[in-house]
């Protein structure tokens, strides 16, 4: 009896992982079938494209939580988000590759706007007990800001609000600690005391920009990582002149995304 069990056993094992290679086998042929337009040279048109999830998602099935953090990521903001898988995937990556690697400390962003990316943040900074620290002035840009390079923006992206960044965030928000009000005077000890293994820089102007990079830089263990928006949009000279200027004097090195807004990263190399 119990040899016939353990050959039922080893049977069911094989079958399984048999099963297991067709499917993904099934799924990297679906993959080559779909791909045809790109052979067609049918990839987009104008701003638009069509491109692959990596294989890592689509024919291995990692990364189970990016269809609902993508839904996160383009909640009231679907106009610009909603094409933008590049950003989406670079955040989910990274942030997973910098927790790998087991860099300490909690998580910030800088330039909140409606929560979309806030909303990656806090999924991860939830699952490892982390905490993330959001400072924005939830009200859009401060006259005060908009000077220099800077003095021929708008008083833009005040179509927000604290609630609305809840909403999109969801149920992850008890990771979250909200900081209203002008960077860098809403800085407390408590923000002074923590690192940071994980910041996201999206003040698109220059002050705030400098302001942050000088702050969470020194805050921030080697390997954790800066998460750049706007960097080679061109529509925010500012905030490039910014990081330019932070990283020839700290000499780190910047990776350029292809995603809708120019985004780049680095990790702090020291």
């Amino acid at each position: 009896m119990r040899v016939i069990k353990l050959f039922y056993t080893i049977l069911k094992d094989k079958l399984r992982k048999k099963n297991a290679v067709q499917r993904v086998l099934a799924r990297i042929h679906w993959q080559e079938f779909r791909g045809l337009r790109f052979k067609a040279g049918l990839w987009g048109s104008g701003p638009l494209y069509t491109a692959y999830h990596p294989d890592s998602y689509y024919v291995f099935r990692a990364h189970p939580e990016f269809k609902e953090l993508f839904r996160r990521f383009s909640a009231s903001n679907a106009w610009n988000n909603g094409g933008d898988t590049a950003r989406a995937w670079s955040f989910i990556l990274n942030i997973k590759q910098v927790l790998g690697d087991g860099v300490p400390g909690d998580f910030a962003e800088l330039g909140v706007w409606r929560g979309n990316t806030s909303a990656i943040l806090a999924r991860f900074a939830a699952a490892t007990e982390r905490k993330v620290f959001l400072f924005d002035t939830f009200e859009g840009f401060t006259p005060e800001d908009l000077t220099g390079i800077d003095a021929t923006k708008d008083t833009d992206f005040n179509n927000t609000s604290i609630e609305l960044v809840k909403q999109v965030i969801g149920g992850d928000i008890r990771s979250c600690v909200f900081v209203k009000g002008f960077f860098p005077d809403t800085i407390r000890e408590e923000h002074r005391s923590r690192q940071y293994a994980v910041v996201s820089l999206d003040c698109d102007l220059y002050a705030p920009t400098k302001a942050g990079l000088a702050f969470f830089y020194e805050r921030m263990p080697k390997g954790g990582i800066f998460l750049l928006h706007d960097y080679s949009s061109m529509h925010w000279d500012g905030s490039k002149k910014a990081i330019d200027e932070f990283c020839r004097e700290h000499n780190e090195y910047i990776v350029l995304m292809p995603d809708k807004c120019g985004s780049a990263f680095f990790r702090k190399s020291k």
